[in-house]
């Protein structure tokens, strides 16, 4: 009795060039070290304005990086508009930054990585901005400009779960068009990270849970993507157990800092390797109802997710089934409700909306929701054959 052999394990994996991640209570006030060894002593710190009228964010940086804070810039806005872009990089540039420190969630860090693209490239304008954005056309085809001037070290210490800290990616919204783009370049990522359970006790309960779906989204679409690879497959998984034991924890009791650092350490997983995987519709989408309506993304993850596994469950039946099995087992329900069902309860425990209505979004903007979409880059790496407007469309009526 013969057997035919499988295949051998082949292919490529990339890593971005991200050097440290402090992780744990107080990892937040030894940055004095990092910026030493990169040589930086004038730092811009970026900061969320929330996280400012709770903390003393000069004070408290200050002495984290042995004095090194030249300035402090908390005019940030959510989804990062490109007036922002530019009012914070013309204080980089008055303050003589040799390095940018962002202190916040997702929008202070995708800020603060536009901050050093400025920096590098000498953008001063939307005009200058606009010519490093990838573009998609559909069915696919992508033009990426990749920066490849030096940048300054940028550190960000991250205060919510939704772990734009680890990845290349920006994303700024051009409220002319009412849409967001994205740009890519693997310098984009920040050279230090760190995890402080302690400073995001500060964060709002309903934004950390959010934002923590925002992580279960990454680690759902890696495990469903059409490039899964055995390393991210196995961290999305972990990220799934952990989340989904942690964050209710989390949620209820902001002080419980071992369940925070652990829903900490799942985000960062959620995103380990995005290189090499392509995340997808629900994230595609997402990007666009934050640009044009300014629905926050991890609530675009809640009324997103569910529905757009149910429209692609021909494609990606085998990952769900994972997925299905960690929440049974986290929640204590039957695998059999599938992945869907068993996510849209596990949100609504949150307290968290489940429905695109219910986060506040007409239904007569479906249309042009699925419009922008369909240049989003994330959408068009989407499981199963390539999607029309009309997809996307019917696709947002269903989450409605």
């Amino acid at each position: 009795m013969t057997s035919e052999r499988q295949p051998a394990l082949a292919g490529r994996f990339d890593i971005l060039p991200l050097e440290s991640v402090l992780f744990g209570p107080g990892a937040s006030g030894s940055l004095a070290a990092e910026c030493e060894k990169r040589a930086v002593n004038r730092l811009l710190v970026l900061a969320s304005a929330s996280l400012a009228r709770a903390i003393d964010i000069r004070e408290r940086f200050n002495a984290a990086t042995g004095g090194r804070v030249a300035a402090v810039f908390t005019g940030g806005r959510p989804h990062v508009p490109h007036d922002v872009v530019l009012a914070a990089a013309r204080m980089a540039r008055e303050v003589g930054a040799d390095g940018v420190l962002s202190v916040g969630g997702g929008s202070v860090i995708d800020l603060g990585k536009a901050v050093v693209l400025c920096l590098a490239e000498g953008i001063d304008s939307s005009a200058a901005l606009f010519r490093w954005k990838v573009v998609v056309s559909p069915p696919g085809k992508k033009e990426n400009p990749v920066s490849t001037a030096a940048k300054v070290p940028h550190f960000a210490v991250a205060t919510t779960l939704s772990a734009g800290e680890f990845t290349h990616i920006i994303g700024i919204t051009d409220t002319t068009r009412g849409a967001k783009d994205l740009y890519l370049s693997p310098d984009f990522v920040p050279r230090v990270v760190a995890h402080d359970p302690e400073l995001a006790t500060h964060t709002p309960r309903s934004l950390w849970a959010s934002t923590g779906i925002k992580a279960v989204d990454h680690a759902v679409e890696t495990l469903c993507s059409p490039r899964a690879q055995p390393v991210t497959d196995a961290l999305a998984a972990d990220a799934l157990r952990r989340l989904t034991r942690y964050l209710p924890v989390s949620v209820r009791d902001a002080g419980d800092l071992r369940a925070t650092g652990q829903c900490q350490m799942a985000a960062w997983q959620s995103v380990f390797g995005v290189t090499n995987v392509s995340l997808g519709l629900s994230h595609g989408i997402a990007h666009q109802l934050g640009g044009r309506l300014g629905v926050p993304h991890g609530v675009g993850s809640c009324v997103l997710l569910p529905t757009v596994l149910e429209y692609h469950a021909e494609y990606t039946r085998g990952p769900q089934q994972v997925v299905a099995e960690i929440l049974a087992e986290s929640t204590g329900q039957s695998g059999k409700l599938g992945a869907p069902e068993l996510l849209r309860r596990f949100i609504a425990g949150l307290g968290l909306p489940t429905r695109l209505r219910e986060a506040g979004v007409g239904r007569d903007e479906l249309g042009a929701i699925a419009q922008h979409t369909m240049g989003d880059l994330m959408a068009a790496a989407a499981a199963g054959p390539p999607l029309g407007e009309g997809d996307i469309e019917k696709i947002l009526n269903q989450a409605w």
